[in-house]
């Protein structure tokens, strides 16, 4: 166990590698510092470290986070030993970290349908969702599938709507779903002309998308995480939540413990807490694991699988071809 006077270092370490840090937060008292690098808003993983450190008083957490993109190139550039835990919602991004070696076996064997070689757990699970203002699309709400979707927004009568999705060229996540919607639906780039037809506009992030539809700067959101749209629906009448009969999408909040941690016996104690009964119960019920079974409307949950499948999109020859395609679909300025 190390004492809090590693806390400089850590920072040192980052800042090296000149990355961006969106937000640095603590939580306990404790002489014994557990440091962790991840994606996830402080508010939704407050709980469960709050309810860790409340078993283990010797504790404190130290929770940085970051981008996908950022912890990658952290991970990458050769984490400071400080740091204990990886936590990230790019899968495919922590799959090729596992599979190039960055990561230790955890010291519980789990299901199956959890993990990915004993080293890469899934903590959490996020179905994404599209959304839409219905005070300026009424009608939409009628659509069932990406198919109507398109038909419906392909119709005369419907002009230059405001539509946002995830710009895939700057966002991890949305250059995922982007390639699991390819996967699913053969129809994805002609959805995507449809919805170039209109005020197209690409975005980094769900929160700045869901906000452009509450306040009507956008009629509709494609693809954007759940359990960011559910909290604001109380306060937003005119928000409406479309879930595809087709499928749903859900990306895996996934961890792995560093081979170089230092406190890979803490860390492993997290990990243990995060996917057990009392850990999973502090998370937002639409992120639990057991949303999958949860019968929430619209067709089967199909969360991304956990493969090394998922580094194929990453090859630099595959980004290009995706990305020519999608430039000569997409013209937004």
């Amino acid at each position: 166990m190390r004492s809090l006077v590693c806390y400089v270092l850590i920072l040192l370490s980052l800042e090296s590698y000149a990355l961006e840090i969106e937000g640095e937060f603590l939580v306990g008292q404790g002489s014994d510092e557990l440091t962790v690098i991840g994606t996830s808003d402080f508010s939704r993983v407050q709980p469960v470290f709050a309810g860790f450190v409340g078993s283990h008083r010797e504790v404190r957490i130290h929770y940085l986070q970051m981008s996908s993109r950022e912890i990658d190139a952290a991970v990458r550039a050769g984490l400071s030993s400080d740091i204990d835990l990886v936590m990230s919602s790019a899968v495919d991004l922590q799959v090729r970290l596992v599979n190039d070696g960055y990561a230790q076996q955890l010291d519980a064997r789990f299901d199956q349908r959890l993990t990915w070689r004993n080293e890469l757990i899934q903590l959490a699970v996020e179905p994404v969702v599209t959304i839409f203002n219905r005070a300026r699309f009424p009608n939409l709400g009628t659509v069932n599938s990406r198919r109507e979707l398109a038909h419906k927004l392909d119709g005369n009568e419907v002009k230059n709507l405001q539509i946002t999705m995830y710009d895939p060229a700057i966002s991890g996540v949305g250059y995922l779903l982007s390639r699991q919607d390819l996967i699913q639906d053969e129809h994805f780039w002609q959805l995507l002309e449809v919805l170039e037809q209109h005020d197209f506009r690409l975005n980094c992030c769900s929160g700045d998308m869901i906000d452009q539809v509450v306040s009507g700067q956008s009629t509709l959101a494609y693809n954007v995480l759940e359990s960011y749209v559910l909290p604001r629906l109380a306060n937003a009448p005119e928000l409406e939540i479309l879930r595809f009969d087709d499928y749903q999408l859900a990306i895996p909040r996934t961890a792995f413990v560093p081979k170089q941690a230092n406190d890979a016996d803490l860390a492993n104690a997290l990990v243990n807490y995060f996917v057990s009964e009392d850990g999973q119960k502090r998370l937002v019920p639409s992120v639990r694991l057991d949303v999958v079974q949860s019968n929430r409307g619209g067709g089967p949950i199909k969360p991304i699988r956990i493969t090394p499948a998922l580094i194929v999109h990453l090859d630099e020859s595959n980004r290009r071809r995706f990305f020519s395609r999608w430039d000569a679909v997409v013209n937004t300025p």
